[in-house]
Order: structure tokens, then sequence, then C-alpha cells
């Protein structure tokens, strides 16, 4: 059964390369149509830190498209459960396969990043500053946060929910949280417990770290999320394991 999961990634990774370039070519192609003007600026510079959380930003997406895995087996559960391996390893190989897809993922964004920024002549201007590995993990702990969240939510689903389960936490964390946090901001009993609630959004961590990356709609104020990006680093990656660990539980427990 993990080859068929094998076989699975390789699709998504498929279908999310040709996005990916898509979108890349769009952004490339009119900028160097015939008789277009770029006017570049000699002085640019590209720090890593900036860098990465705007390219891993694809991989965040890929990571909601793949992590109902487990809750697609639950239809023919019973076949998967006869194979001679425990349920938990099994989960755990879904799991370790999907995350090696996100890295991957990851890793294509930010090689057509590079083939965009060298089609303008500015590999040169970027650096690797003192915060970019760290932003680089809490990127990759985004990721996995969300992966990991929503597999929790579904692993233990029946009839193919996943997907539903997956637009409705991009409604909520985009949109939903952040309109939100801006329209209770006169209301401070009510505002504290939607930053609450932005614990458990993946996006937020994105949002006034120590890169200044703002993802989403910048509501200013408080925040219940620390700044140190360490702290988001462990927070993400925290929030990634436990949600892992509940889909574990979840879908051994499932009942055939």
């Amino acid at each position: 059964m993990a080859y068929v999961e094998m076989l699975r990634l390789r699709k998504a990774l498929a279908i999310y390369t040709i996005v990916v370039v898509a979108v890349f070519l769009l952004i490339l192609i009119p900028s160097h149509w015939p008789g277009a003007v770029v006017h570049g600026d000699t002085a640019v510079s590209i720090p890593l830190s900036v860098l990465l959380p705007i390219v891993g930003f694809c991989a965040i997406i890929f990571a909601t498209t793949i992590s109902t895995s487990l809750n697609r087996e639950n239809d023919g559960v019973e076949m998967v459960w006869t194979k001679p391996v425990s349920r938990e390893r099994l989960a755990l190989t879904y799991i370790a396969f999907d995350l090696a897809a996100i890295v991957l993922a990851y890793a294509l964004a930010f090689v057509m990043a590079l083939s965009i920024l060298a089609s303008f002549g500015l590999v040169q201007f970027i650096h690797a500053d003192t915060n970019w590995f760290p932003m680089l993990m809490v990127t990759l702990g985004i990721a996995f946060m969300w992966y990991g969240l929503l597999q929790g939510l579904t692993s233990s689903l029946t009839g193919g929910r996943g997907g539903i389960i997956i637009g409705l936490s991009w409604a909520a964390c985009a949109f939903l949280l952040p309109a939100l946090t801006a329209a209770t901001m006169r209301s401070p009993g009510l505002h504290q417990f939607v930053l609450a609630l932005n614990v458990l959004n993946p996006l937020a961590y994105l949002s006034g770290s120590s890169a200044h990356i703002h993802v989403g709609i910048p509501v200013g104020g408080p925040t219940l999320i620390p700044h140190d990006v360490w702290l988001r680093v462990a927070i993400t990656w925290g929030f990634g394991l436990l949600g892992s660990f509940a889909a574990i539980v979840g879908w051994k427990r499932l009942e055939v």
C-alpha cells in the first residue's frame, strides 16, 4: 500500500510541477517579450530569509493538497489492513513519504524562483543572511503544521470528506480568521478569543516574523504568535507532530 501512496504522490507532484512552471512562465514571458522594457535596480539586495518564505508558500499549498492521504484509504480500509504490517507503521510510512514530497515541492519552487531571478541577472544579489536557516525551518514547519492538523482532522472520517475539510481550512485560515481579527479590534474580550484561535492558524506564523514577511490581511495590534523565529519553528513543528500523532491514533481505531 505504500507503493500506492508513492504513485499518488508522483501524480500530485507532476500536477504541482505543471502548475508551478505555468505560473512562473506567466511571470517570466511578459517581461521577456520582444519590445518589453524592464527597469532593474543594480543595488538590489535579496536576503534568503525573505526569498525562502515567499517561495515556500508553494510548498505550503502543496502540503494541504496531500494532507488527506490516510483519509483517502478509509473507504477501502479493510483491504489496506490485510497487509502484514501494523497500522501504525503503515500510517508512519504514508506520513514520511508525504513529508519527503513536501520538501521536494519546496525545492522545485525554489529552483524555479532562481531561474526567474537568473533571467533578470539578479542571482548575484541573493545573499545568505543570518536568518535564512530559521526561516527555512519555520516555513517547512508551517507546511508540516497544516499537513498534520488536516491529517488529524480527516484520518478517521469516511465518505470522501477530506477535500471539503481542506477547502474549509483555507477559507478559515486565509480569510475568515484575518477578517475576524481586524473586525474585533474594538472588542478586547472577543479580540483575545480570536487571537487565541489564530494560534491554530498556520498562516499566522508567517506574519510579523523577524524577516518581516506578511501573508494575508495585515491587521496590526497585539498577537499571541511569538516574534522569535525559533519559537515559531518549535510551535509549528510541534503542532505538526501532534496532528500526525492524532491522525495515526484516529486511523488505527477506525472501525472496519
